[in-house]
């Protein structure tokens, strides 16, 4: 499939902004953000491109959320429906309107190096051997 492999995302709404890594196998797609909001679902393309997003996002207790100003007691249980275009937007914001509120996403595809971020979280780890110059395809390391 023409859209398996690693992508970033930010997003921002109205009391703040987010950001993390998901990736698509054949239709699954599987992905964390920073606060600790796992995406689970299907992605699937058609044949102009588009891509079709069915997801479960769960957060933990406590969390914030974007769309709410106060985090929440219980955890957080929302499922997601959303058209994409081709690449997943390839980096363009793209408004996301649901139940009269508006999210902003931007997503763009990464190396998939960063692959295990997307199931065990951004750790430092992960973070300093992905800034190596091997991992950067360069002969200077990152500043």
């Amino acid at each position: 499939m023409a859209i398996d492999g690693t992508y970033g995302f930010v997003y921002c709404g109205s009391t703040g902004l987010g950001i993390g890594i998901f990736c698509v196998h054949g239709d699954r797609l599987e992905g964390l953000d920073y606060a600790g909001g796992r995406y689970v679902g299907t992605a699937v393309e058609d044949h102009h491109g588009n891509i079709r997003l069915h997801l479960t996002f769960e957060g933990p207790a406590g969390m914030g959320l974007v769309k709410r100003a106060t985090p929440q007691d219980a955890p957080v249980r929302r499922e997601i429906r959303q058209n994409m275009p081709r690449g997943f937007g390839d980096g363009r914001p793209i408004e996301i309107i649901s139940r009269s509120r508006t999210e902003t996403i931007m997503v763009k595809r990464i190396p998939d190096d960063f692959a295990p971020a997307a199931t065990q979280g951004l750790s430092i780890q992960i973070a300093q051997r992905l800034s190596t110059p091997a991992a950067l395809g360069t002969d200077t390391p990152a500043s």
